[in-house]
């Protein structure tokens, strides 16, 4: 047995003066590449650079996954120079050119990461991820966009990108990316069939999310419930899946459930929102003085007296509407009495609409304009012009809370109207937005 590990102790030391098995620089690159956190990647890599005795395509290997933990630390002005110099040593290696990209991209440089992206691709036609990175660009500059219009354009572009990477290297991650493209234009069925993959693929709790809410916004609100409960299941700290849950059970009218969703958000992440979501929600069920309290604490939030002194006016003045509708109803000789026509008109001024329950049968209000309004004045104008011409509306957004889960974080109000009527809807619309 000993004879047997000297001649194999001799092979070894053969192999290695031979420069095939173990030399000490490919040792130091390994070790950098496989460290199993940034720190310890920083620290290797840092060690093999000043060993020195490494050839230029092991250096650019190793400030390569250096520039990678910097990069996934944040340190993005010392992650910066690492990929260029990695980037001189080895021009025609795509993936250095690559790591450059999201490296600019990250520190705000989107022309100098979509050139990198560009370059990765040429270097490497067949480059998923560089795709990828191209999308990510476009995605960026849709967020920046000053109108609709730009934004839509852009966001296509990172969708046919997204395309390319699902074309070469289908996965999860993927699809969710170009499913949340298609949900920030507002394309909620292309999305929705995204989300449908990224799910079959394990992407995670984000695809049930935002599966949820194109449920929600094509009224089908039972399973947008089934999916936010299974984004809970998830990621029980997710405080957006809670209020997401509760809007969701308020459009079925169970306010009991919604105020406890609504609970579960506030114990994760406290805030007006919350709050006067679940004041709305307690005023529902008639309880007032928990309303009234919520409202209070909302108003701790943000804007103290105005929303106090608001909340307090508008529930004790449809405290007293009801109690003359009651009233009205014992003076009768018997039957059901319907709710004033001005009370029913109130409900649509609530914080949160009240749109079709849930059907599996498709809206007839198909067709949706994205406009240029941003407040409550030109929106009322748009519904008082659409009104005037007796074509069917709905407006989404219609507080700040849709509007945030919807992510449309740029404020524009959305309206609904049925296709055959989409064409003179767009030229009352589009009067408005020049009036204002």
């Amino acid at each position: 047995m000993i004879a047997s590990m000297v001649r194999a102790t001799g092979v070894l030391l053969i192999l290695a003066g031979g420069g095939l098995y173990g030399a000490p620089a490919a040792n130091e690159v390994l070790q950098c590449a496989n460290a199993p956190n940034p720190a310890t990647a920083i620290r290797d890599c840092t060690a093999a650079i000043a060993s020195g005795g490494l050839s230029d395509a092991d250096l650019a290997s190793v400030l390569g996954w250096r520039c990678r933990a910097y990069a996934n630390k944040h340190d993005y002005a010392r992650a910066l120079p690492d990929c260029e110099r990695a980037v001189r040593l080895a021009p025609e290696a795509a993936l250095y050119v690559y790591r450059r990209g999201w490296v600019r991209l990250y520190s705000g440089n989107l022309d100098g990461a979509m050139l990198d992206f560009d370059q990765a691709l040429l270097l490497d036609p067949n480059f998923a991820a560089a795709y990828n990175g191209r999308a990510t660009v476009y995605a960026r500059r849709a967020e920046a966009a000053s109108n609709s219009a730009v934004s839509d354009e852009q966001y296509d572009q990172a969708i046919r990108n997204l395309g390319e990477a699902l074309r070469l290297k289908p996965d999860g991650a993927t699809y969710f990316k170009r499913g949340w493209c298609n949900f920030q234009k507002h394309a909620y069925d292309p999305a929705k069939q995204d989300f449908d993959e990224a799910i079959r693929l394990r992407s995670g709790a984000g695809a049930y999310y935002y599966r949820g809410w194109c449920y929600f916004y094509y009224a089908h609100y039972s399973r947008a419930i089934a999916d936010f409960d299974q984004v809970i299941r998830l990621d029980p700290k997710f405080a957006g899946a809670y209020r997401s849950l509760a809007l969701a059970h308020e459009q079925q009218r169970e306010y009991d459930l919604a105020i406890q969703d609504y609970t579960h958000e506030l114990r994760l992440a406290p805030d007006a929102g919350g709050y006067s979501g679940r004041g709305w929600a307690y005023y529902q069920k008639g309880a007032y003085a928990l309303a009234l309290w919520d409202f209070a604490r909302a108003s701790w939030h943000v804007w103290a007296p105005l929303v106090l002194v608001a909340g307090l006016i508008y529930v004790l003045w449809r405290r007293r509407k009801r109690q003359g509708a009651l009233a009205a109803a014992e003076s009768t000789d018997g039957g059901d009495v319907p709710p004033p026509a001005d009370e029913v008109e109130l409900t649509i001024e609530g914080p949160e609409p009240e749109p079709a329950r849930d059907t599996s049968e498709p809206t007839d209000l198909d067709a949706l304009i994205r406009t240029g309004l941003r407040d409550r004045i030109a929106i009322g104008m748009a519904e008082g012009s659409l009104r005037e011409a007796a074509i069917p509306f709905f407006v989404m957004d219609q507080n700040v809370w849709a509007r945030q889960e919807s992510g449309n974080f740029m404020a524009w109000w959305n309206i609904r109207v049925p296709h055959e009527r989409e064409a003179e809807a767009r030229e009352i619309i589009r009067a408005v937005e020049e009036m204002k």
